[in-house]
């Protein structure tokens, strides 16, 4: 079989003609060469087991033991059970004549036939047949042996074998089982050339990194299945690719573009500060200057956090904390930072023990606590209140923050929690960090709108 793929369709490579031999799973190809082996078994099977039939009605001792069980004297014929067992056993069935042709004895005789046959017509029967039958005539003491045959189960012919005949007959049992191996090796071959070829060119799809889609039946169905879970994964690793290159590229348009802005502020305000005598004026100036710094530290930081976190680099390091006292010291961080009386901050914490601990890391934390935190300040110009509400649940806690700000369109906020938000328009830095802050300590975070920008964040206790 495997030997004569190549010849029905010649492989276009070393490669391809490789496949042709090997992509039949090893269970599939036992089960051909079973089968032709055991057709060829069959075969030779019935041959053989009729050339030993055939020889074993030749049997001159057999014959001789059923002649010597059949006794004719001048009225009465007898018959002994041997006889009868040989008859039986070869599906036979007999008459003995009295030398002038009349019956004398019958057994199993078929009731078309006649009884009574003269000297011609047993000459003529002798080597052949009566009517349809074939027969068999032995000349016994007393009489003639008649032994028939059902009609169409020998054909007989006047046939002498020489024994060089009978060795080319070996020899040609020989051809005919290659002639037959090699048929069937060619008409199961073709059976399975088209799987095959199927199966070759998804191979090649794969390899040159197209899409591959192989309907998943027959008898190389394994097979397919592998491939197609193979070109799935490449596909959706390119896909992958696609989309981080262009969330990259998104991503340093996004740092452009936010800081741009503190710069121009930055380089605007440091060019007048040099025409300004006034020392109020200059401090003003100057906390404009430190705060805009602080924005691209933050910007930047940010950037480097998400960077480490899309490429696996951050180490978790996960550890008891005081979930208020780690708040309290995030307002106090951006108050030091935002040093001004616009803004106030109220932190309020409903706890039944003064203290609600979690299991996370402390510094990622914080940096999430800080973007919200300054995400309210610096989309907020204006005077505004941060709220920061505790709120201890049975396995959970919930922290809210809100302001009384400008808040965000509705667009912006859906985008924002179904994951796909723009990072250049606002908010759209400090929400990816914070979503992926809270999301790696099995949290969720959700944005929405309430007489101002409200951010609810829920975090797992550590228990016990």
């Amino acid at each position: 079989y495997f030997a004569f793929l190549p010849i029905i369709k010649p492989p276009k490579s070393r490669a391809v003609h490789f496949v042709y031999l090997y992509c039949l799973p090893l269970g599939d190809r036992i089960k051909i060469t079973v089968f032709i082996v055991s057709l060829l078994i069959i075969i030779n099977s019935i041959f053989i087991k009729q050339w030993t039939n055939t020889m074993e009605r030749k049997d001159p001792q057999r014959i001789r033991q059923f002649i010597d069980g059949i006794n004719i004297d001048k009225k009465f014929c007898t018959v002994s059970n041997k006889s009868k067992q040989y008859i039986n056993e070869n599906d036979q069935w007999m008459m003995v004549l009295s030398k002038d042709g009349r019956l004398v004895y019958s057994y199993k005789l078929p009731k078309k036939l006649k009884r009574n046959y003269e000297l011609g017509e047993l000459i003529d029967y002798s080597k052949w047949y009566i009517e349809d039958y074939p027969v068999e005539m032995m000349n016994v003491p007393g009489g003639l042996v008649v032994l028939g045959n059902a009609p169409h189960s020998i054909w007989k012919v006047n046939l002498s074998i020489e024994m060089k005949d009978m060795r080319m007959m070996l020899v040609l049992l020989v051809f005919f089982n290659i002639l037959i191996t090699i048929v069937l090796a060619y008409l199961m071959s073709l059976l399975f050339m088209k799987e095959l070829n199927t199966v070759v060119s998804g191979i090649l799809d794969v390899s040159q990194e197209e899409e591959t889609r192989l309907e998943e039946k027959g008898y190389l169905k394994d097979i397919k299945i592998a491939i197609n879970k193979v070109s799935q994964r490449l596909n959706d690793q390119k896909r992958i690719i696609k989309e981080t290159n262009a969330m990259k590229e998104e991503w340093l348009a996004g740092v452009t573009h936010d800081i741009r802005t503190p710069l121009s502020v930055i380089v605007g305000k440091s060019e007048e500060l040099q025409n300004i005598e006034n020392d109020y004026e200059k401090k003003q100036m100057l906390e404009t200057i430190k705060n805009q710094s602080f924005k691209i530290t933050f910007l930047v930081n940010d950037l480097n956090l998400i960077n480490k976190l899309d490429s696996h680099q951050f180490i978790l390091n996960p550890q008891p904390l005081d979930l208020c006292k780690l708040i309290r010291e995030c307002i106090a961080d951006v108050m030091n930072i935002y040093a001004s009386d616009q803004y106030d901050f109220v932190f309020d914490q409903n706890t039944k023990h003064g203290k609600i601990y979690i299991e996370g890391d402390a510094h990622l934390l914080k940096r999430a606590f800080h973007n919200v935190l300054i995400n309210s300040i610096v989309h907020n110009e204006q005077e505004c209140c941060i709220s920061i509400k505790v709120k201890e649940e049975l396995d959970d806690v919930i922290i809210t923050f809100s302001d009384n700000g400008v808040g965000m369109s509705e667009e912006k906020i859906k985008s924002i929690n179904n994951g796909k938000q723009n990072i250049n328009e606002v908010h759209g830095w400090g929400s990816v960090v914070v979503k992926r802050i809270i999301g790696l300590h099995s949290g969720t975070t959700e944005f929405r709108n309430n007489n101002g920008m409200e951010v609810n964040m829920t975090l797992p206790k550590k228990l016990g």
